[in-house]
Formats: C-alpha cells, sequence, structure tokens
C-alpha cells in the first residue's frame, strides 16, 4: 500500500510541473478558456489519479432505487419511463436502444438520447462535438445483483475549452441538464424537482 501512495503522489507531482509548465508556456492562450475549465480538468484528473481509469474520469455513476414490491425488471422499466418522460421535458428523444446480452449474464442496457435541432448547432460549430452525440445513460447490473446508471459527465464538452458562444453555451447546459434529471430521476425512480 505504501509503495501504491508513493506511486500515486509521483504522478500528482508530475501532473502539478506538467500543470505549470503549461501555464507558463500557454498561459495567455489559456485566459481564453471558460473560467470553469481548470476545475473540470482538475476533477477528472483526480478521479483518474486516484481510480487509475480514464474512464471513472469522465463518467458518472448512480445507484438505482428499486422500492419494496418492484422486481428488478419492473424497477428498470419504471426509471426508463421516467428518463423518457425527462427527456421530453427538455427536447430530448430516445433515438437508440440496445440490451446487450453478456456471457456473465450481467444485465446491461444502453439508452442514446439527442435533440437533432440542438445536434445540428453543435456540428456546425465544430464537426468533432459528434463525439459526444448522442447522449447515452447505460444501465448496468453490477455482479452482486445492484444496478447504477451511468452517463457521461458533460462538463469537458461545456467548459473545457475555449468560452462558447451564449447561445451554444445555453444549448449545451439545456442537454446537460435534461441528462442530469433523466440520470438522477431514473435512479430513484420518480421525477425529481431540478
Amino acid at each position: 500500500m505504501k509503495f501504491l501512495k508513493t506511486i500515486l503522489a509521483l504522478i500528482g507531482a508530475v501532473v502539478i510541473a506538467a500543470m505549470i509548465l503549461i501555464g507558463v508556456k500557454y498561459g495567455g492562450m489559456l485566459k481564453q478558456f471558460d473560467p470553469e475549465a481548470i476545475g473540470a480538468f482538475s476533477n477528472m484528473a483526480k478521479l483518474v489519479l486516484e481510480t487509475g481509469d480514464p474512464a471513472k474520469g469522465m463518467i458518472l455513476k448512480k445507484k438505482m432505487v428499486i422500492p419494496e414490491g418492484m422486481t428488478k425488471q419492473e424497477a428498470i422499466d419504471n426509471a426508463i419511463e421516467v428518463m423518457d418522460e425527462v427527456a421530453s421535458q427538455h427536447g430530448l428523444a430516445m433515438v437508440d436502444h440496445k440490451v446487450m446480452p453478456r456471457k456473465t449474464g450481467i444485465y446491461t442496457q444502453i439508452r442514446s438520447y439527442c435533440s437533432p435541432t440542438i445536434a445540428d448547432v453543435f456540428l456546425t460549430y465544430s464537426a468533432e462535438y459528434v463525439g459526444f452525440m448522442p447522449c447515452r445513460i447505460g444501465i448496468i447490473e453490477e455482479p452482486n445483483g445492484d444496478i447504477y446508471l451511468y452517463t457521461m459527465n458533460l462538463d469537458l464538452m461545456i467548459h473545457g475549452g475555449k468560452k462558447l458562444p451564449p447561445k451554444l453555451r445555453e444549448l449545451a447546459m439545456e442537454v446537460n441538464a435534461g441528462m442530469m434529471g433523466m440520470f438522477e430521476s431514473g435512479a430513484a425512480g420518480e421525477e425529481l424537482e431540478e
């Protein structure tokens, strides 16, 4: 354990040194970045350093509530219904879903949501945003039987570079509000107040 802590401390020192070097070399350019960029990158880096897993730095995970008297499948169906309702309130439509067979027998479903109108605005701004589309929520049963929802943390998309133009930022915040509403409400099994 001491060896692991030493390695993580060393990695942390390297990251800090790299940040100082980046600050010196790119400081003028960074002034153009969204004010929340450094915080978004720091949060991601912290999670990657703690876990060693880059996916954990970019993905949000929330345990799904299975109400008493409901089967897991009923709870999943309920979560999907709730997520679809919240999505429609934010102008997002479910555009694809796949229940993925796994050799382990663990339940996995991926649901994709998008707004073609918002997507068009983002793709006109930068075609690379296609990598974020459509937004997805995964429903995965863990080996112990717990069920979790997973979705991408959109903070880096919104805040990770130069500040988005006002209209684009407004649309990005709306998509993020929709995805977070779906994520939280789906896990709770009921629509939550925003």
